[in-house]
């Protein structure tokens, strides 16, 4: 990709003085916009092994440069170290956009979602790490025809490389080269149906050695929209065909499908809304689940999660790490506004894996076979794995200026150990989420977020029951101030900081409506952290951060 990259920057950097030249002309409209984004760190991180230093420095400046019906950015990054994920210095995006009309075309770096996203779902999530951007093309058009466009017409054709490097191993780098296309056609009003197709060839490391494979992804879908009621179901079939190699000695080609549906009604001051997954996308016996297994689901692929994301801590604190090779669920969500002050909000959700597995070899050694079971719904038996979650809120405005909610969840999580049952890792929570929020003479505010846990581990050497409990206080003056600070206490003697208490206090400003400083000092519990139902471990940290984003247009 190193010839297409340079093409791309030079082409950058004469659109530039293209425009510079012209500027004057008549008819000729250009407009320019940048960001910065400065993060900065420095501190140390708690772990089993001891303390270590935490330092951290990052710089993202992003330019665009709008020419009538052209867009060029580039993107300038220098991590030097990168607080997670693998540093990189200098031009990391770049690319060329062209619009006309139901046309558009780009050549450089993009992220595309095909449907829901069981064949094609590239994003970037720095807090976690995660970046699968891909280095390309991309052709996407668009057209209504009919009697008030009721018939419409959307297609994408994307072809690239991707780069994917291990969010828990950053030495380990996955190699992808694609070509793939989508398209969508509401041929009559109210329906629409749709499919996708994705090619790619991929070199996958285990250890020292790569495997080479191919892969194709078939997907269908349609969706159903009328007078409040929303349908959508999606299909994608997977075959993955190896190269032979000294680990995987024979070529293999096995098959994996997945399939999310979701169904919904919304009406005034009432909505219901239900999720189901079937990911299957590489059943494998106990043995044989890995990181670095060539069959796996591409890194790519990000279906939905179907289980209900947080803002706040306590109830993000043990979040469920979707497994989208081996995965079956739905999730339920409810909510309710009897009057104009109060909103109810109620969601359940259940998932596990598909299968239960045994011993089938008398001797010593081990070979799983699969326990056959109709695998359409998830289960509450430990040996699947189970996930399940009931979570109830409610919401109510005392007054213009007083606006107070209460929560309840109840969590459970096991993780099955088919080699030693003993050792399942079953963690169990309870948590109670509160907030009080009032406002003062028009431009001050008071907040008040208060939450508490038990919890129950069952790998914990000692006591298996602990609490935690957070509480964080914020002042504001509109519309430039934020003031907080933040206690969490805890009983857990087996935290690996080996800390019983957090303190921190941040402090946000901003200087203009697009430019923002944000200071904070203090120590963190860190844990796990998710983005679409992808966790990576962060361990606990105490010092300094600041954040400093930018905005020009």
């Amino acid at each position: 990709m190193k010839n297409f990259t340079g093409v791309i920057v030079k082409g950058t950097f004469f659109m530039f003085l293209f425009t510079i030249s012209l500027y004057s002309q008549p008819k000729l409209n250009v407009k320019v916009s940048a960001s910065n984004y400065l993060r900065f760190g420095t501190g140390y991180e708690n772990s089993v092994t001891g303390d270590v230093t935490k330092k951290y420095f990052e710089e993202l400046g992003d330019v665009r440069l709008f020419v009538n019906d052209f867009l060029a950015g580039v993107r300038f990054e220098y991590d030097d170290p990168i607080e997670f994920g693998k540093s990189r210095k200098g031009i990391t995006r770049r690319f060329i956009e062209f619009k006309k009309d139901e046309f558009t075309a780009r050549a450089g770096n993009f992220y595309e979602l095909f449907s829901s996203g069981l064949t094609l779902n590239s994003f970037e999530s720095r807090p976690i790490g995660w970046n699968t951007e891909f280095d390309g093309a991309k052709i996407n058009y668009k057209k209504s025809w009919g009697k008030k466009g009721s018939i419409k017409f959307n297609g994408t054709l994307v072809a690239g490389g991707l780069d994917y490097n291990d969010i828990n191993d950053t030495a380990r780098t996955e190699t992808y080269s694609i070509r793939a296309g989508n398209f969508n056609v509401s041929p009559i009003k109210y329906f629409n149906i749709g499919g996708s197709y994705l090619y790619t060839d991929g070199k996958i490391p285990t250890g020292n050695l790569n495997t080479e494979i191919s892969a194709e992804i078939f997907e269908g879908n349609v969706g159903l929209n009328y007078k409040g009621f929303n349908l959508l179901f999606s299909y994608a079939n997977k075959v993955t065909i190896s190269k032979p190699n000294s680990i995987f000695t024979q070529s293999k080609a096995p098959r994996g499908d997945g399939a999310y549906g979701s169904i919904s009604y919304t009406t005034e001051g009432f909505g219901v809304a239900v999720d189901y997954k079937n990911y299957r996308f590489n059943v494998t016996t106990p043995d044989q689940r890995s990181a670095s297994d060539p069959f796996k689901s591409l890194p790519f692929q990000n279906a939905p999660s179907c289980i209900k994301v947080y803002s706040s801590t306590l109830l993000s604190r043990f979040p469920h790490n979707v497994d989208f090779n081996d995965e079956v669920g739905f999730q339920v969500d409810i909510f309710y506004s009897p009057t104009p002050k109060l909103t109810l909000n109620a969601n359940a959700s259940l998932t596990s894996r598909h299968y239960d597995y045994f011993d089938a070899d008398t001797t010593s050694l081990t070979r799983y076979e699969r326990i056959d079971r109709s695998a359409f719904l998830p289960s509450f038996e430990k040996q699947f794995s189970p996930y399940w979650e009931l979570f109830f809120e409610a919401e109510y405005y005392v007054n213009k200026n007083l606006k107070t909610k209460l929560g309840v969840s109840r969590k459970s999580n096991i993780l099955y150990s088919n080699i030693d049952p003993s050792s399942s890792d079953i963690i169990r929570t309870f948590t109670i989420p509160v907030e009080v929020q009032y406002t003062f003479a028009k431009i001050y505010g008071l907040k008040l977020n208060a939450e508490f846990q038990r919890a129950y581990n069952s790998l914990r050497a000692g006591d298996e029951h602990f609490w935690s409990q957070l509480t964080t206080l914020s002042v504001s003056r509109s519309p430039n101030i934020i003031v907080s600070g933040t206690a969490e206490f805890t009983n857990d003697e087996e935290d690996p900081s080996g800390k019983k208490y957090w303190i921190k206090g941040e402090l946000a400003y901003k200087f203009t409506s697009s430019n923002t400083i944000l200071l904070s000092y203090g120590s963190e519990r860190g844990g796990l952290q998710c983005s679409s139902g992808i966790c990576r471990y962060v361990n606990p940290f105490n010092g300094f951060r600041l954040s400093l984003l930018n905005n020009f247009n």
